[in-house]
């Protein structure tokens, strides 16, 4: 029977008024996803929340002052003490940990320009705690954007070839995050089923995209203002598919998405037969993220008069974070999904109600819609995207 079932137009999800999620983690991440989203609701969006706290924690380690107290704030860390943190970041490195049926990797690497310095002691907790290469590099030099370059693309299996075109000759130091994933479906969907259908965008436009469809037991939830179901991949790893009543306002619906909304959604789920038919879809995302983490908060760590980072000893003026750059690429298909991710941060010197689900149900994710890749053992969110448009 289709979905929804009420003749009442659809409202946006309640606001709330905290993000109660125990991760901070999965709080950031939709801290971030609406302040990136905000007024781009025609736009598709699609980040790694986990690769950009992992590169922006290790910027942490070297800040200090209220710059410091800033970020923690801005990464929902403020309330975590030293163990605290250092099991937070253990979680996230074990969600990209070795699996028999999948491949989830992060790489992170810390690129010295020739006149910072960090402490040996620092230097072994950043390699201890992050698994972070650290590398001297001068950013002056001809091939040094090359050299970047092909870090991140030997860490992305090719998926991702150029983070950066141009380094500033003030850079201090570069911090880079890469995420990897490629997983095949539990159940993959017969390419035989896929069919043309039509795709309703925010714009108005009702282009022909590509079908995939499939009927089975899911993990399914719905209530008047959504539908959501769990797609499972091999190896401990599921996207999570939120798809938001017709007509409902996508621009209200977005900003008042928190991470315990989807808890609970999840928590609710319960195993039902059903039909899921879902766009395949390749996604290629890029931004920088400096206006969006300033919006949240961290505005003294780019400002080169007020930033503190003393952990970065040099001889030159005060060091400063000029740039967080984020891409990632995704393609999901009917054997399952490929996707990576890039977070790179540049520091510079200073120029001087519920319905009752009915037992059968049919989800068509044929408008925007959220989809979020999760590690099912520790809840981290690998990837976080708003399709808008698969096409």
């Amino acid at each position: 029977m289709p979905w929804p079932f009420g003749r009442k137009p659809a409202v946006a999800v309640a606001p709330e008024s905290e993000d109660t999620a125990k991760s901070p983690t999965a709080r950031f991440a939709f801290k971030l996803f609406r302040e990136l989203s905000r007024g781009e609701a025609a736009s598709n969006l699609f980040f790694s929340p986990s690769g950009v706290m992992l590169c922006l924690a290790l910027v942490y380690e070297l800040a200090s002052g209220e710059t410091r107290h800033e970020m923690a704030e801005t990464l929902e860390i403020a309330s975590l003490d030293p163990v605290g943190l250092e099991s937070e970041i253990a979680g996230l490195k074990s969600a990209f940990g070795a699996r028999a049926r999948a491949e989830v990797s992060f790489a992170s690497s810390l690129w010295l320009g020739r006149q910072a310095q960090i402490a040996s002691a620092l230097q072994a907790r950043l390699r201890a705690l992050y698994d972070s290469e650290l590398s001297s590099l001068d950013f002056a030099a001809g091939d040094a954007v090359s050299i970047i370059n092909a870090w991140v693309n030997a860490r992305t299996q090719g998926r991702i070839s150029r983070i950066v075109s141009q380094l500033s000759p003030l850079a201090a130091l570069v911090a880079i995050n890469a995420v990897y994933f490629k997983g095949r479906w539990e159940k993959p969907f017969q390419k035989e089923l896929t069919r043309g259908a039509a795709f309703h965008t925010l714009s108005g436009s009702i282009p022909h995209v590509p079908m995939m469809s499939q009927g089975g037991r899911y993990l399914y939830y719905e209530d008047r203002h959504l539908q959501t179901v769990t797609l499972p991949y091999e190896g401990g790893v599921s996207m999570i598919v939120v798809l938001p009543a017709a007509k409902s306002d996508l621009e209200q619906f977005r900003q008042n998405l928190t991470a315990s909304q989807l808890e609970s959604w999840t928590h609710k789920s319960k195993y039902q037969q059903g039909v899921v038919e879902l766009p395949r879809f390749k996604v290629d995302y890029e931004a920088e993220l400096g206006n969006a983490l300033t919006a949240l908060g961290m505005s003294r760590a780019f400002d080169e008069n007020r930033a503190q980072f003393e952990h970065v000893h040099s001889d030159q003026p005060p060091v400063s974070l000029g740039r967080v750059l984020h891409r990632a690429v995704g393609d999901v298909n009917e054997e399952g999904t490929e996707a990576a991710a890039v977070t790179l941060a540049q520091m510079v010197f200073g120029s001087a109600m519920n319905a009752k689900p009915p037992e059968l149900f049919q989800m068509i994710v044929d408008r925007p819609f959220l989809m979020a890749i999760r590690d099912d053992k520790t809840q981290s969110l690998l990837f976080l995207g708003w399709i808008s448009d698969p096409r």
